[in-house]
């Protein structure tokens, strides 16, 4: 048989590359600051905070006399544009100190937030500080032209329609300063009264509004500026931020009592997060009697909103058998509280004492564009906010789950707590100076039909591929000859493959006639071309593979299932071939396995 010769495995292949460069600056256009001729570029600082597997980038902002919160809201970033509820909810979160965010005070520190941030995204995320450069002055009539739309006039439209139609109710306010707009960015219009059909106007953006830098548009007297300044310089001044610059604590980090660290109560109620309360006293309502008063330096009790445990060190509560107490606490339960007790079986203790039974194994999980995460815990509960809290006990700290993934997880509800032995929780990756997969073996072929995606896997693989080989097989008494295509493995595995062309008992026949070949339909999809491949070539392979996130055994770990074929080739490499839309979280637990990932667009 004549094999044709293979091409460069580099062809039609897209290595993915992020370059940092790139990002930052498309970050920049995101943002929406325009690069307007005869400007000049400053550094300005912002601080990045950690939200539900999101780094948020943050402005802080000091509240001046007259600002209210929508007004602050409506000029700053990306997510208060999309998403307005999300994006109340992040600055909740991130500014615990703000109690009714329709009361702010002049002086008092925020921080908005701008942009969801993809780990690694910008130089210095990692630091929580981030200095981006970005324009700050340019001419009016520059960044007018970059947020306008050519509009061809149509017959019978006028500028009063027009500017209406994108900026309001003819007179308002929003109308007026829309017609300044547009005579702005349209200079060669002498007469707003007399267009004609055919001309070409530039028609300003109502998206302009949005803009950070919009009212500085306008001078005090309602009038255009010639230039504007598009933002203050950071306080770090014209250059990038010094190193040793010192970021401020979030709000939301309140220092612990020295008494309340370091024990293993403590440690369980971070872990299971709820708040811990063992000074002063609990008052339990007694019918027809004084209230029963429990001194919490004794018996400690632990609030997780969702439900509650009192802790008892000798068997009784302030010298009462539980049973006599339970009644006067429905909404709590009790659990035996031994002082040498590790944090671990303390958090055990905590569960059964909410489930009545002890737990030892929990499971969540969901789906995602292909891709199937199952999460197995030791210990589960729901959250107030409705996430789902799964705490796992880890050896040392080469068993956690990586920072990507447990990141992925956050964003999609499921937040994953492991605990190390002493009690304490295992802090993010990033924090000890891990980093991510800079460059993955990650494969990315197009292709426009069947025929196609079939020759650029084989090449992917290291398979040979040839096309219209004569096939010789005996049909009723006669020898006839039929042609399909060729692939072959290095290690003498072969398969023909017939692209619909061989009809009735053709296929059969060849099969008896010892030769292996396959049939690919029409209507199959990639996945299916793909299987049909890899099963017919009879090479060792998995379908639907799984993978475990985390460096340890599988009872307690997450466990991630991909829809493809995992091809197990020579010297052990392996290679995912899948359709899935892969995040970026998957793709670092299969490069840090070795795993190389062919996937496809069609």
């Amino acid at each position: 048989m004549f094999i044709l010769p293979m091409h460069s495995p580099h062809e039609d292949q897209t290595r993915l590359r992020f370059p940092a460069l790139v990002l930052l600056f498309a970050f920049l256009y995101c943002l929406g600051a325009p690069a307007a001729a005869g400007s000049r570029l400053i550094y300005k600082n912002y601080i990045v905070r950690y939200d539900r597997g999101w780094d948020i980038l943050c402005e802080p902002y000091v509240v001046e006399k007259g600002d209210w919160v929508l007004k602050i809201f409506r000029q700053k970033g990306e997510i208060a544009h999309k998403d307005f509820r999300e994006f109340l909810g992040i600055f909740q979160r991130l500014n615990p100190h703000v109690q009714d965010i329709d009361m702010v005070r002049p002086g008092q520190t925020i921080y908005i937030p701008l942009r969801k941030l993809e780990q690694g995204s910008l130089p210095g995320q990692a630091s929580g500080l981030v200095s981006i450069p970005f324009v700050s002055l340019a001419k009016v009539i520059d960044v007018l032209h970059q947020n306008t739309q050519r509009y061809q006039v149509q017959r019978g439209d006028t500028i009063s329609q027009l500017i209406a139609a994108r900026f309001g109710r003819y007179g308002s306010q929003d109308y007026r300063e829309g017609v300044k707009l547009l005579q702005a960015a349209n200079p060669q219009i002498t007469d707003l009264d007399h267009i004609y059909a055919g001309q070409t106007l530039y028609l300003p953006d109502p998206a302009i509004r949005e803009k950070e830098w919009y009212d500085a548009l306008y001078d005090e007297k309602g009038a255009l500026r010639e230039t504007i300044h598009m933002g203050r310089p950071a306080p770090a001044g014209p250059e990038k931020a010094d190193a040793g610059t010192r970021l401020p604590p979030p709000p939301s980090e309140q220092p612990q009592e020295p008494e309340m660290q370091a024990t293993a109560l403590t440690a369980a109620a971070a872990a299971v997060g709820g708040k811990l309360m063992n000074k002063g006293t609990y008052f339990a309502p007694q019918p027809g009697k004084e209230d029963f008063e429990i001194d919490l330096s004794l018996h400690p009790l632990l609030d997780m909103q969702t439900g509650a445990v009192l802790f008892t060190r000798d068997g009784k509560i302030m010298n009462r058998p539980p049973e006599q107490v339970q009644p006067l606490l429905p909404a709590v339960k009790i659990a035996a509280y031994d002082g040498s007790a590790s944090a671990e079986q303390m958090v055990a203790a905590i569960f059964q004492a909410l489930n009545g039974e002890p737990v030892d194994a929990e499971e969540a999980g969901f789906e995602d564009q292909g891709v199937l995460f199952t999460v197995r815990a030791k210990w589960s509960r729901i959250d107030t906010d409705q996430r789902r809290l799964c705490i796992t006990p880890i050896s040392d700290p080469g068993e956690q789950t990586p920072e990507s993934l447990r990141r992925y997880l956050e964003q999609h509800g499921i937040v994953l707590r492991e605990l190390l032995p002493g009690g304490s929780i295992a802090p993010p990756r990033s924090e000890r100076g891990a980093g991510r997969h800079a460059v993955k073996d990650i494969l990315a072929l197009t292709f426009s039909d069947h025929k196609e995606l079939v020759q650029r896997v084989a090449r992917a693989l290291g398979f040979s591929h040839a096309p219209g080989v004569s096939v010789m097989f005996p049909y009723g008494g006669v020898q006839l000859q039929a042609y399909a295509e060729l692939i072959a493995t290095a290690d003498g595995h072969e398969v023909l493959v017939d692209f619909g062309d061989l009809h009735g008992d053709t296929l059969t026949a060849i099969r008896q006639s010892g030769q292996n070949i396959v049939q690919i339909a029409a209507e199959d999809s990639p996945a299916a071309v793909v299987q049909t491949i890899i099963g017919g070539l009879g090479v060792p392979c998995t379908e639907n593979p799984s993978f475990l996130a985390a460096s340890r055994p599988a009872q307690y770990n997450t466990l991630i299932t991909v829809q493809g074929v995992l091809y197990n080739g020579p010297q052990n490499k392996r290679t995912l071939l899948s359709g899935a839309a892969l995040p970026p979280a998957v793709t670092d637990v299969l490069s840090a396995g070795g795993i190389a990932v062919v996937t496809w667009h069609q």
